[in-house]
């Protein structure tokens, strides 16, 4: 394992060295930038959702509440933000009654787009089969009613880590994220953060090599956090395995 990561990250430098080298991508070309859209902290918010988790007055629970999605709070393996579980829905999401929420920028601006990433972590433990799995991406130029335009479905890995979907660059003035399936729960489905990044009309060459080592170190943060959650894993199941008991021995 250890051999591994070390090939993976040898790699990594390798490739950033050949981005120093090679020649850069062509003029007005485009790369995904590295700024969150839809995070609140960048003017991102909420305009429509399908459900959120309610307590017994029917009042939103705040650590499940959907404005979760982008509240910058991440749920690890080793720690849950006391006020932000991730966001919890009312019911079972399926391909004819999807779970959805509706995503706007600073200032309800149109935007050029092409990538998102979505953290399926939530404070619920994975085997409960609750976490986001298939995902659909819209888009729309007009109103959070639409219309709007799919751009990319998704499969999201059943593993507690970022997980970035490329597609080609789409205008967005809305971005609408349907969910149309859990991993087996009967109960409801969940999502930890949700993301979306620009897509960049690149025609400097410094600011497409600026761009593409951050991607480049963005790639190794999502590599550490794998490692540790893998890490975090095998420690659970070192301590909740239960030892072999030996074998009753023959009667003589």
């Amino acid at each position: 394992m250890r051999d591994q990561r070390r090939t993976f990250l040898i790699c990594l430098l390798a490739t950033a060295l050949a981005l120093s080298a090679a020649p850069l991508l062509a003029a007005s070309s485009t790369i995904a930038g590295t700024i969150n859209l839809v995070a609140a902290g960048n003017g991102g918010k909420i305009v429509d959702f399908s459900s959120q988790a309610l307590d017994e007055n029917g009042q939103a629970i705040p650590q499940w509440q959907v404005t979760n999605l982008i509240d910058g709070k991440y749920v690890t393996g080793t720690h849950t933000p006391p006020d932000s579980y991730g966001w919890r829905s009312v019911g079972v999401p399926a391909a004819d009654a999807p779970q959805y929420i509706v995503f706007a920028f600073a200032g309800e601006q149109t935007r050029l787009i092409s990538r998102v990433v979505v953290d399926p972590t939530t404070d619920d433990p994975e085997f409960l089969g609750r976490w986001a799995k298939d995902i659909t991406i819209m888009a729309s130029t007009t109103t959070p009613d639409g219309p709007f335009k799919t751009v990319g479905q998704f499969l999201l890995v059943r593993r507690g880590i970022k997980q970035t979907f490329d597609f080609p660059p789409v205008e967005a003035r809305y971005v609408k994220l349907e969910i149309t399936g859990n991993w087996g729960s009967d109960y409801c489905v969940e999502l930890g953060e949700f993301e979306v990044y620009e897509a960049i009309v690149a025609n400097d060459e410094l600011d497409q090599l600026i761009v593409r080592l951050t991607a480049l170190l963005e790639d190794l943060k999502r590599y550490r956090d794998s490692e540790r959650y893998q890490q975090v894993q095998k420690s659970i199941e070192a301590v909740t395995t239960k030892p072999e008991q030996p074998a009753p021995a023959a009667n003589e």
